[in-house]
């Protein structure tokens, strides 16, 4: 199964579907940006995208719940076993892409980059909840983990994801530029890895997916270092796509997003 990425803000009919393993609300939207991004969401194909990939690959046995246009997130409550997503996250992700003349530089709307950002986003908060919902060890920290989850979901099963998570990284990228040139003393102990250090990331596994279709995607790196990081990337693709692979019991023949 190849289900299809969003491509433009395309009509599409969305429901709250009490019977499947993710369920989605949107709250009430009030200011003008809330009101676009709820707009955009629901028209988009998100809800049928995230919800046909956990029926086919991440199952729950309690049923999630993602609400949209909550006051907190992007965040994974475990009390309440509820994906967050605020409306505005929408909104600023769409500005930071308008912001990086993003069809120009790249041919892609911002619009489409901020989508693509919003499927990373949800599958990665929904990756925490299938983490807690099945009980998986992870060794390391669980948000790199759950980035990875993401990212080879959307590379494998999703049809156009490879460039959708390479819009998601960008994002990464985006959002260090506006941080100052230190980092405060909380964030070396905190939960994520530097947006950087995640963009790379990103990066490498998209790279070492397909070395052939993106083999220019790592060409910022110094080119002394260069060749040696896409051979990592390969071998970096490889073991986190079997191990991913492996927790979700999913064949070497079920996949891959061609």
């Amino acid at each position: 199964m190849k289900p299809l990425i969003l491509a433009g803000l395309l009509s599409a009919n969305y429901a709250i579907n009490s019977n499947a393993a993710i369920n989605f609300e949107f709250e009430t939207a009030t200011t003008s940006d809330d009101i676009h991004a709820q707009k955009v969401l629901k028209e988009s194909e998100l809800t049928t995208l995230v919800s046909e990939l956990s029926d086919n690959y991440f199952r729950f046995e309690q049923p999630l719940t993602i609400i949209y246009g909550s006051d907190d997130g992007p965040l994974y409550d475990p009390q309440k076993h509820s994906v967050l997503i605020p409306y505005q996250f929408y909104t600023d992700s769409l500005n930071y892409f308008i912001k990086h003349d993003y069809e120009k530089k790249f041919g892609k709307p911002p619009e489409q980059g901020a989508i693509d950002t919003m499927l990373h986003t949800l599958l990665h908060e929904a990756g925490h909840a299938y983490v807690a919902d099945q009980g998986i060890p992870i060794l390391g920290k669980e948000e790199d983990a759950v980035d990875n989850f993401a990212a080879v979901l959307m590379i494998n099963y999703v049809e156009g994801g490879s460039d959708a998570v390479v819009s998601a990284a960008d994002m990464f990228s985006f959002e260090s530029e506006e941080r100052p040139e230190y980092y405060e003393v909380s964030e070396y102990i905190g939960e994520h890895s530097f947006d950087l250090q995640r963009y790379f990331s990103a990066l490498c596994l998209v790279y070492g997916s397909d070395p052939e279709r993106y083999s220019s995607l790592l060409d910022e790196i110094e080119e002394d270092y260069r060749d040696e990081r896409k051979d990592v990337c390969l071998q970096t693709f490889t073991q986190v796509d079997e191990n991913w692979r492996h927790v979700l019991n999913i064949e070497n023949s079920e996949s891959d997003n061609e």
